[in-house]
């Protein structure tokens, strides 16, 4: 049988018969942050950027649990960068990330009116996003570092607005 055919989840449970502290030993921090893969969510409006007169933006990254555990996403802090300025962004809502399951992960920001207006100047300024997501699970906390996502292609609205203005 290929190993490439058993599901993750039948090969994992053979090792949560082992115990806590045997766990704790082979799944450091830096183990399991490796186990979850976090990027932007490859179909639809990943990212959307509107400069109208109220500007924000939203983001939807993917993150797919590989780990053998269920892991509660506790917070999340980003920087958007856009047009040379940082937005913060925050998702302070815990979820529950069983093993093997692909979930979305949104995010919401405002624009300040200046930044807003340099992007609204020069629509093909790199935008990227980098982070922070702090996980739970029964063997160890740990976090994950979501280093710089480059190339981000947003749609953006009502830049028209702004250039006009």
């Amino acid at each position: 049988m290929a190993l490439e055919t058993i599901p993750i989840q039948g090969v994992w449970r053979l090792l949560l018969w082992l115990p806590g502290f045997l766990l704790r030993r082979c799944f450091t921090q830096e183990k399991l942050a490796q186990l979850i893969y976090v990027d932007l969510r490859p179909r639809h409006n990943s990212a959307v950027v509107d400069l109208g007169e109220s500007a924000s933006f939203s983001l939807c990254l993917l993150a797919i649990n590989l780990s053998p555990f269920p892991v509660e996403l506790d917070r999340a802090s980003f920087r958007f960068w856009l047009a040379g300025s940082t937005m913060d962004a925050l998702i302070l809502k815990k979820q529950i990330i069983a093993p093997g399951e692909i979930t979305s992960l949104y995010m919401r920001g405002t624009i300040p009116d200046g930044a807003a207006k340099q992007a609204a100047k020069h629509p093909d300024s790199p935008i990227a996003l980098d982070g922070n997501i702090e996980f739970n699970c029964n063997v160890r906390s740990f976090a994950k570092n979501v280093g710089c996502l480059d190339g981000i292609n947003p749609i953006i609205h009502n830049a028209h607005v702004r250039r006009d203005a």
